[in-house]
Parts: C-alpha cells; structure tokens; sequence
C-alpha cells in the first residue's frame, strides 16, 4: 500500500471513529433527557411524555454524527409556550433567568441536557419564569456560523427549538461539524420554521448584529465564560447565579426562593 493510500485509509478510519462518538453523544444526551423527565412535577408528565414517547419512534436522518436525537422531544417541550426573539416564556412571569452560552460550550450542552426541560416543564410552562438566551459565540468558527443561523431563528420566534436541538446534537468542539447540511436539517426539524427565510437571514448583516448585541451586553455584566446566569425578579435588576451544579436542582431551589411570597 502506497504512503498516500495509507493516509487515506488513516483518516478515514479516524472520521468514522469520530462519527461513531458523535452518535454516541447524541443517544447519551437523549437517555438522560428521558430520565430527567420521569422526574418532573406531574403537571408537567403529560406534556413531556407525549414528546418522548414520539420521540422514539420519529428520529430523523441530520448531520454528520449520523441521526438527530430528539426531535419530537424538543418539539413537545416548547409547545405552546410563547417565544418572543431570545425570549421563552410569558411577559408576566415574576422571575427572570438569563443564560449567556456558546452553541459549541460543552458545558452549555450539560445545562441543556440536565436542567432546561425541568425548568421549561416546572416553571416557564406555569407562568412562573420566563427565560433569555444571550449568544456569545466565541469558541470558533463553528459557533458564529450557529449562533447567525439561531439569530435567524430567533427572528421566526424559533430560537428556543433551534437551539435546544442543537444541543442534543452537538458535536466536538472546532472540528467543523457544523455544515450547511447540518444547520439545514436542524432548521429542517423546527415546527413551524421557514427553513429558506432563516437561512437568507442567516447571511444578514442583523445576524451578526445580533452576535455582536450580546457581546457587548456580556461585557456589561462582567461575563467572561459560558455557561453564565443572571437570575431575579421581574422588573428588578438581575445578579449573577453560579449553580452548584448544571443539574435543575439548584436553579430550582433559587427560583423557588424568589417565587416565595408571590401570589
């Protein structure tokens, strides 16, 4: 076998290795999404069975890892709920929680996978809170070619699906598995999308005006890593919330304490 063969063979044998993890990760991300809601408030049961019981039966074709994981999970879990840009949840919600993430941070996909649908199920559903997703996208290339693709979502009040989905999806970090296809099938799998309309906006300068918007609201905050919280009242000036863990425990035990005394 030629040398130049042998390179060949080598990176293929390492791409099919790399997609092989990928799809690890994905089925991983899933099982804990699908354990993690057997555990929310009964109110909440309903609604997140019905997604996860779809979800088994209708995983669709995506990306470079190989099959996009929960797509019917997601879909059920935003259901309803009102999105206004970055924003998930009702105008009226007394507590705020704002998330500074990169779509590439692997920390940001713990939070995601771990606490998001609890907090989605238990609070934002009820009316309790309502949340903001500020994108920095600083990691790489591959986050500011997602973060302008979110932005596009988020003028489609899709952010949310988007972007959750993303993560149960996420690849490895700046290996640039985050391609056209990929982004296409993602949006592809977003109820109510115009996947055509969200990729023209993508390539918009108010995409990356968007990109630069949080930036700069970061800098405000003193924000220097992802995942970073701000959590409050409503109408009141919000602080920073470091979590003992990215686990909903925490979050809930914060937001409960806020919600004490609100009628």
């Amino acid at each position: 076998m030629s040398s130049r063969v042998a390179q060949k063979e080598a990176a293929r044998q390492l791409r099919m290795a790399a997609e092989a993890q990928s799809n690890l990760r994905a089925r991983q991300r899933l099982r804990r999404r699908r354990l993690i809601a057997t555990l929310v408030a009964a109110a909440a049961v309903v609604v997140v069975a019905i997604a996860i019981s779809s979800g088994r039966s209708s995983r669709l074709t995506a990306s470079p890892g190989g099959r996009l994981s929960g797509a019917a999970f997601s879909s059920g879990l935003f259901a309803g709920i009102p999105q206004r840009g970055t924003v998930l949840g009702r105008a009226s919600a007394p507590v705020r929680l704002v998330e500074f993430a990169d779509l590439q941070c692997p920390y940001c996909d713990e939070y995601a996978v771990q606490a998001l649908p609890s907090l989605v199920a238990n609070y934002v559903r009820q009316g309790k809170l309502q949340m903001q997703f500020e994108n920095l996208s600083f990691i790489g290339p591959d986050s500011v070619k997602a973060g302008r693709v979110a932005a596009a979502a988020a003028e489609q009040n899709r952010l949310w699906n988007f972007v959750d989905l993303l993560y149960l999806n996420q690849g490895q970090e700046n290996t640039g598995y985050v391609t056209a296809s990929y982004l296409h099938r993602l949006l592809a799998a977003v109820p109510a999308l115009n996947v055509s309309a969200a990729l023209r906006a993508s390539g918009t300068p108010a995409a990356d005006g968007a990109l630069h918007q949080a930036s700069q609201l970061a800098a405000e905050e003193g924000v220097t890593g992802t995942p970073t919280f701000l959590v409050g009242r409503t109408g009141r000036a919000l602080r920073v919330f470091q979590p003992a863990s990215l686990t909903a425990g925490p979050f809930e035990s914060e937001i409960n304490a806020l919600l004490a005394g609100v009628p």
